[in-house]
């Protein structure tokens, strides 16, 4: 759970910095606004006084926000769903997870940390990602001075990653490790993808060839599992029916009814 609670603390900080120093703007605002109303008050200014007051109440009531969300990290971002958490959880525990810089991605979920403000930490569950797609930008040497990831959710929404030179290796595994834990998702050709998802229909039909490939593939597993615990079961009555002891049991207890 480490590359989780690095991204929670790096929310944590900045949402108590931004909260904290939103409520002390704010304040010294008001302290301004009552001092000229006091020593100098201009009833032309009536209108800006008021209004300077509200957008401090609504710094103060962003700051409150942003303080409370930077305590209850959980709530914000799995909103209610502890079982969401809890998966999460127990996919952080696999050796398998993959961390590129603010990037964290499991066999179920993919962690992204961002600047927002209000949504510095998204969590995707990687059933919802529909195409993945890589761009490094290489320079004077092999390896790539910058590495890209494009992230699509279900809403065609592109979610990217930017990542150093001492993170692309990192990401490059994140985006094998997306797509083979989920080989259904696209990741062919950005170009492509945009062409074919420009319009309304087109997105669509785009998103019933990635159910379609997805049941497919789902099936096929399926199929071959319930093929090798039928030829398992096959086996082991085999080996039951030609049992030398209960074949030898058998015979004696056929000899001892005879002779009764």
């Amino acid at each position: 759970m480490q590359p989780y609670y690095a991204i929670k603390l790096k929310c944590f900080v900045l949402r108590l910095m931004m909260g904290c120093s939103l409520l002390l703007i704010s304040a010294g605002i008001v302290v301004s606004i009552l001092q000229e109303v006091m020593n100098s008050y201009d009833a032309n200014s009536r209108l800006a006084y008021i209004l300077g007051l509200l957008i401090c109440a609504l710094m103060v009531a962003l700051g409150i926000v942003l303080i409370y969300q930077a305590f209850h990290f959980e709530r914000f971002v799995f909103g209610r769903s502890q079982r969401s958490y809890d998966l999460l959880k127990k996919d952080m525990q696999d050796k398998s997870v993959v961390s590129a810089g603010n990037l964290i991605v499991t066999d179920q979920f993919m962690l992204l940390f961002s600047k927002h403000i209000f949504n510095m930490c998204k969590v995707i569950r990687l059933e919802n990602v529909i195409a993945c797609f890589e761009d490094p930008v290489y320079g004077t040497v092999a390896k790539p001075s910058e590495y890209t990831l494009y992230i699509y959710d279900r809403d065609f929404k592109c979610h990217t990653i930017v990542l150093d030179a001492k993170q692309s290796e990192a990401g490059h595994q994140a985006k094998e490790k997306i797509c083979q834990t989920h080989p259904w998702i696209y990741a062919v050709s950005r170009d492509t993808f945009l062409d074919r998802t420009m319009s309304k229909n087109s997105r669509r039909n785009f998103l019933n060839q990635i159910e379609k490939r997805k049941y497919e593939m789902n099936s096929t597993v399926n199929v071959d599992k319930e093929a090798e615990a039928e030829i398992d079961q096959m086996v082991n009555d085999a080996r039951k029916k030609l049992d030398f002891h209960s074949i030898l049991g058998k015979n004696k207890k056929d000899a001892e009814s005879k002779k009764k």
